[in-house]
């Protein structure tokens, strides 16, 4: 580095040097080897904190996210003047990377997540795929922190047998909101559910959910409905990966996948309490027929007729 920039001491980054990482936007900016090490070595914290609260999947990253960051950034400006000049160079790209993270966040986390605390969410994927209760779009914010803190499945199923007419009245809500033309008659048989419900009617509401989650699945691709309506775990022991799929079809489709538990009625395999489609369907009984089965069925059928009211082509 001849000319390029002052003479900067072996272990630190000099003020000119910590400029040009700054401009990591500038196409023309070739860092050395050794720029590029002490920069990461000084934003590993940054970086680390970052990394931290997207594993929680905060949902609101504006301006949480930001404050969280402005916090590391001035922790950094502590360390030497060097840092805190890159720190007020680099603020202005770092917002707007985590801008574009809000923007991430409005098209993929639901309305019903609003003000629900992040750093509950680690229990996420049980929720969704052992016990196949559904978080997207449905229930409102309340009833899904409720069903993050909740500390075992039996208390969730407490939740929705105490708050089940909230959690209705919150399906209710998103069918009518639902208007795309090949899923009209599909919400109105929905909305029949939600009647069923207010009215007493639960084994009627739960073997209508049943059979319209069938008939919801066929927009599905071919694939994907065959893998959502194949679980074998209870054989194999292998569960529904959420990793496999996008964010939306992921968080959508685990529920599914639970409700679709292999049961053979003829081979006397035991009913399940939980939601089962199978077994609402070929094996009616007092033991999976409940009002929390109903609800979970509601609420099941609303989210993927949600999913589809904004992923079909119009």
């Amino acid at each position: 580095m001849t000319g390029q920039h002052e003479e900067s001491n072996g272990d630190r980054l000099s003020k000119e040097e910590w400029y040009r990482v700054a401009r990591f936007d500038d196409p023309s900016i070739e860092l050395t080897e050794r720029e590029n090490r002490l920069a990461a070595e000084a934003l590993a914290p940054v970086v680390s904190r970052v990394a931290e609260m997207m594993s929680s999947i905060v949902p609101d990253f504006s301006p949480a996210v930001w404050e969280a960051a402005q916090e590391v950034l001035q922790r950094l400006a502590e360390i030497s003047t060097v840092v805190r000049t890159f720190a007020e160079s680099a603020a202005p790209y770092l917002q707007g990377i985590f801008e574009s993270l809000g923007d991430f966040a409005k098209r993929n986390f639901p309305e019903n997540w609003d003000g629900v605390d992040g750093s509950s969410f680690k229990g996420l994927s049980s929720i969704l795929i052992d016990e196949g209760i559904p978080l997207m779009w449905v229930p409102g914010p309340m009833v899904v922190e409720a069903f993050l803190i909740a500390d075992s499945a039996s208390s969730r199923r407490r939740i929705i047998s105490s708050r089940w007419k909230g959690i209705v009245s919150d399906c209710e809500a998103v069918l009518h909101g639902i208007d795309h033309p090949d899923l009209l008659d599909e919400r109105d048989f929905a909305l029949s559910c939600v009647h069923a419900l207010r009215d007493g009617h639960f084994n009627p509401a739960q073997a209508l959910a049943a059979n319209l989650l069938d008939t919801t699945l066929l927009h599905l691709d071919g694939d994907i409905r065959k893998s959502v309506r194949s679980n074998h775990f209870k054989q194999n022991g292998v569960k529904f990966d959420l990793d496999e799929h996008q964010f939306r079809v992921a968080l959508t489709f685990a529920p599914v996948w639970c409700a679709h538990a292999k049961f053979k009625a003829d081979m006397r395999d035991t009913i399940p309490r939980v939601f089962a489609r199978h077994a609402s369907v070929h094996a009616v009984s007092r033991k999976q027929y409940s009002r929390v089965n109903a609800v979970i069925g509601l609420m099941v059928v609303t989210s993927v007729l949600k999913f589809f009211d904004l992923e079909l082509s119009r």
